[in-house]
């Protein structure tokens, strides 16, 4: 999952205030004598007013954190982790920050839970963000400011996944935060099935009467139409492989594809055409099929499918349509206007994975994946996420995938080879054997595997055996084939899709008709239906104008939200194999 821009909480605003007194400019050099300790904090918080987080740090440079009385001391802590906040670092945040109930200041009490929720929010932990702010409304005197702290809270779920909402958590919650959040999971269901909206607000508010959230109730009926004068389209071509070593997998999202168009529940304009084009094995068979959907008056094209493909199609040009590539461009390759970006990245599920280790205060990893640049990708977007939350990458091995033994890797990974070596120089020394096991590193929090599932049945294993010992080990989607029991890979975690992981759900529902219609593809190609489904739901958010930046759409493939660079984002929900099936973790309590 990318991550979100969130605005720094309420706090924001009171620090407005005094930026508009505070000096500019950087700290001196010296140490800051007593008298100037309040001027250097007072800054400090106006350069956070106005963004400028580096002109903030030089601020903070200027106090000598020893020198502080009890009182300085909390709010330099304060200041500290707005400014990581700032600086996109939500983990360091929560650190600093105090835990709940500690400080008797009210208005400073609320300003921490304030920028508690932000972080917790950069985090995708909406129920902890939601605690927060419920907090923060009660110790706010001002009914304005009371009226601003719900926008903010309303606003913060609105741009965050709801992913990681359900289960235990949740329900232990508050009244208050379980209103909130639900409300929230319900107005991503709107563009869904608009004609279920009155009955789940009806109950909603059977459930949560004199709820504050419930002034927002009339805006969730307020869904995006096509902009003034503009039609929708009449005419949709899918450009897929039909042809070549690609055609297996081509069917699998046509076919989802169309289980999606058909079922669709919108009756207000007729359905519009829809045409697939071949476009075989080579860019130049790939250009033919896009001109030829163009001369037949294709109004959106969706696809190509191979990566190879949609850069072609991209390096050709701005297109004359929106197109929905089905997969994505390499790293550092800018697309064109009117170009979108979709697909089954296994680094949307490291992402995930990162995410989810670091709310469950694991901070230091280590990873192995297969040689090649699949696995280098990979374990690129888990350090880049763990990393930017935080933690840590602190060691990374590669494996043959086409060899069975995988000891010498793992050994090596986890510092068992170093230990062995430590223990015969110590028998070289006394002379004599001594009693002995081998220990692995202990400054590893969690492992990260990449491996598909004939690896992972021999990895996993070897890693247990190895002494991970009760260390997480978190993998790809890969790993899990679906409605197989996997009761060798028990304890095993990893990120998927819903339409793989929620078997009461619409989306399983579809998934087990579409296994029962194409039985040949029910495991290997379940998820390219999910990604052909999903492809004709984002035409329809596309063309509509309500797929924006910092929206998130609910679908068989995970939340859906668009970057600023036309790439979509999935956010997952993570699994732990248990009795050899998949069930969902609860979201444990993030750090504080």
């Amino acid at each position: 999952m990318t991550p979100h821009r969130i605005p720094l909480p309420a706090v924001a605003l009171a620090l407005a205030i005094v930026a508009c007194a505070a000096p500019r400019g950087p700290a001196p050099a010296q140490a800051a004598s007593a008298g100037d300790i309040e001027a250097l904090l007072s800054a400090a918080e106006a350069e956070l007013a106005r963004g400028d987080a580096d002109d903030a740090r030089a601020q903070l440079q200027g106090i000598a954190p020893a020198g502080l009385d009890a009182a300085q001391q909390l709010r330099y802590r304060v200041v500290q982790a707005e400014l990581a906040l700032a600086e996109q670092k939500p983990l360091e945040a929560l650190q600093l920050l105090p835990p709940a109930g500690e400080v008797r200041d009210p208005v400073l009490a609320a300003r921490i839970e304030g920028d508690r929720a932000g972080a917790l929010f950069k985090m995708g932990d909406a129920v902890g963000a939601t605690q927060a702010m419920v907090l923060r409304e009660r110790l706010l005197d001002d009914p304005a400011l009371r009226s601003a702290a719900r926008d903010q809270l309303w606003n913060g779920l609105r741009s965050t996944s709801l992913e990681a909402t359900a289960g235990q958590r949740l329900a232990q919650a508050d009244k208050v935060t379980r209103g909130w959040v639900e409300l929230a999971v319900i107005s991503r269901s709107v563009w869904l099935d608009p004609a279920a909206l009155d009955a789940r607000l009806a109950q909603w508010r059977k459930d949560y009467a004199g709820h504050p959230a419930e002034e927002r109730i009339p805006t969730l009926t307020q869904v995006a139409a096509p902009p003034a004068g503009r039609r929708r389209v009449d005419s949709i071509a899918l450009l897929l492989p039909l042809s070549g070593p690609h055609v297996a997998s081509a069917e699998a999202v046509r076919d989802g594809f169309f289980a999606a168009f058909y079922g669709a529940r919108d009756v207000s304009s007729p359905r519009p055409l829809a045409r697939v084009y071949d476009t075989g094995a080579t860019a130049d068979t790939l250009l033919a099929a896009y001109r030829r959907a163009l001369d037949d008056g294709a109004e959106f094209l969706v696809g190509p499918l191979r990566r190879e493909d949609v850069a072609a199609l991209a390096g050709h040009g701005r297109p004359s349509v929106p197109v929905l590539a089905l997969n994505y461009l390499d790293p550092g390759k800018t697309a064109p206007f009117n170009f979108f970006q979709w697909g089954l990245a296994p680094e949307d599920e490291a992402r995930q994975a990162a995410e989810r280790a670091i709310m469950d205060r694991q901070y230091r990893a280590v990873a192995l994946v297969p040689e090649g640049e699949w696995g280098a990708r990979v374990l690129g977007a888990f350090r880049e996420r763990l990393e930017a939350l935080g933690g840590a990458v602190v060691g990374e091995r590669t494996y043959v995938a086409s060899e069975r033994d995988h000891s010498e890797p793992i050994r090596q990974l986890l510092a068992l080879d170093s230990s062995e070596e430590r223990h015969r120089a110590l028998t070289i020394v006394l002379g004599a054997k001594t009693q002995y096991q081998p220990r692995r590193r202990d400054d590893v929090d969690l492992v990260f595997l990449a491996a598909r599932p004939e690896q992972a049945r021999l990895l996993y294993p070897q890693l247990r055996f190895h002494r991970t010992g009760e260390l997480p080990i978190y993998a790809t989607s890969l790993i899990y084939e679906g409605d197989a029991p996997a009761p060798d890979l028990n304890g095993l975690r990893f990120c998927d899709m819903p339409w793989m992981l929620s078997p009461d759900s619409d989306f399983a529902k579809l998934r087990s008709q579409l296994q029962t219609l194409f039985p040949g593809r029910s495991r290997e190609y379940t998820r390219l239906l999910a990604l052909g489904h999903d492809a004709y739901t984002l035409v329809q958010l596309i063309d509509s104008g309500q797929l924006q930046p910092g929206s998130f759409f609910p679908a068989a493939s995970g939340t859906l939200s668009l970057r600023d660079d036309g790439a979509i984002a999935r956010g997952l929900t993570c699994a732990e194999i248990r009795n050899g099936a998949p069930r969902t973790l609860d979201l444990t309590l993030a750090p504080k």
